[in-house]
């Protein structure tokens, strides 16, 4: 019922009879139409963070490579483009995911990175129990996430590491100031993104390039947008049209979670 009476307030600044209809015909598609609209509109009206690409200066003929593979995790084909020109575009310091999943992600690092880069993906331990906190989607995944899939069914197990430790709890210290590349895609509760994004901000070089994804969100992933909105209030923060990426350079997040002045 609460979840209903959610998903009809979450309409009510996009209601017309489009949506109307979604609602008769197809309850559970309404919030994710809703969410998309009203993204897009922040989007073109220019609310929220404004929208950029990050720098990826790449050789006409360079050549990315996406896995053939519908591993689920909501990343859009888009976004794993993009993800792989940005990797490829990193010329220093290791790769650092947060949020593993069933590892898409992490064979678009492994496969767009250059030879001999360190890469790194953090998710949780393997009987982990403690999702109380957790947003509804993300409890989901946890219980159907498939560590190290995708890696293995294209022969990638031996070009990454695989750490095991809820985020809340883990110590970026061995890290610090060595990380060119950092994507935050784990838990979405206000918590988890807080957290993450600081130790994602001790771990960055001044150079390097943090990504988030589901930013826009206008229904449970609603505090995450907040979050990162007060961060670009701060500092130099973006959105990436047409995606569910935000992204900041590393000297720009130390300045906006108090790290440097």
């Amino acid at each position: 019922m609460k979840r209903g009476i959610r998903a009809i307030l979450t309409s009510l600044p996009s209601l017309n009879l489009h949506t109307v209809m979604l609602a008769i015909v197809q309850p559970s598609g309404l919030v994710p139409y809703v969410s998309g609209c009203l993204r897009k509109y922040d989007e073109l009206a220019g609310n929220g963070l404004p929208s950029a690409m990050p720098p990826m200066e790449l050789r006409t003929d360079a050549t990315i490579t996406i896995p053939a593979i519908d591993a689920g995790g909501g990343m859009s084909y888009r976004e794993l483009v993009i993800l792989a020109r940005i990797t490829m575009a990193i010329s220093g310091g290791s790769i650092f995911e947060i949020g593993t999943y069933n590892g898409l992600t992490t064979s678009v690092f492994v496969l767009n990175s250059m030879p001999g880069s360190a890469i790194l993906t953090l998710d949780l331990p393997e009987h982990f129990d403690e999702v109380v906190n957790f947003v509804e989607s993300d409890r989901g995944l946890v219980s159907s996430r498939r560590l190290g899939l995708v890696p293995s069914l294209l022969g990638l197990e031996n070009r990454y590491t695989q750490l095991r430790c809820d985020s809340m709890v883990f110590d970026p210290a061995n890290y610090i100031d060595s990380v060119g590349l950092g994507l935050i895609d784990g838990a979405h509760d206000l918590a988890h993104v807080q957290r993450d994004t600081m130790t994602m901000a001790r771990m960055i070089t001044a150079d390097g390039i943090v990504l988030w994804h589901d930013y826009g969100g206008k229904g449970t992933f609603r505090p995450l947008t907040e979050y990162l909105n007060t961060l670009g209030r701060r500092a130099a923060l973006y959105r990436i049209p047409d995606t569910l990426l935000a992204w900041a350079q590393g000297n720009e997040l130390k300045k906006a979670v108090g790290l440097t002045q």
